[in-house]
């Protein structure tokens, strides 16, 4: 095995465990417009490192007045208002922390700059990682490996020198895509 120089990680069920937040915030927004949303659609449709342009339109087929982005700029301030209920993975803190200064770090998500920012402020870790990546930098979402690439060639090392943190089945195959080493994160236990 190659020395690993450059640590990846996904930020939504990896480093957070924002399932509930997004989903309560998701649902609030859309009940203002008298849609309710339940958890099954939600896991099935919304969670899995789906963008709100694919499935706000299986909820909202008749897109008028721009309604799609207005129930997302809701949902982001319910999001924002709710960051305190999100909690950390201890044992991802820890790998993080443990390798600070050793080895690059990186964020690769395909959420918002805006909520990563959120984020990031809420659980005190703006200034950990060497390099964020968003959504917002990327043409291609998850399954494309286009955010995981780019955090790799940034630091102009190899794949085989890289490890990818990701716990969606889309951001797994994405990241085993790249070539990177890749560590599954399967349920959240502590």
């Amino acid at each position: 095995m190659n020395e690993i120089k450059l640590m990846i990680f996904d930020l939504d069920g990896t480093i957070i465990d924002s399932a509930d937040a997004n989903y309560n915030a998701y649902h609030d927004a859309l009940k203002e417009i008298g849609i309710d949303l339940t958890r099954e659609f939600f896991n099935i449709n919304c969670f899995n490192g789906q963008h709100y342009k694919q499935f706000l339109p299986m909820l909202i087929p008749d897109e008028k007045e721009g309604i799609i982005e207005k129930v997302h700029n809701r949902k982001q301030e319910i999001y924002k208002n709710n960051l305190k209920n999100i909690n950390t993975h201890p044992y991802i803190l820890e790998i993080i922390n443990n390798n600070k200064g050793i080895k690059k770090l990186a964020l690769a998500t395909t959420a918002g700059k805006v909520a990563v920012e959120n984020v990031l402020k809420n659980i005190n870790m703006e200034n950990i990682f060497d390099l964020i990546i968003t959504g917002d930098d990327v043409i291609k979402r998850k399954p494309n490996p286009e955010v995981f690439l780019k955090c790799i060639n940034y630091f102009n090392v190899l794949p085989k020198e890289s490890v990818i943190f990701e716990d969606s089945d889309t951001g797994i195959e994405a990241a085993k895509y790249t070539g990177a080493w890749v560590i599954k994160i399967e349920k959240w236990a502590y």
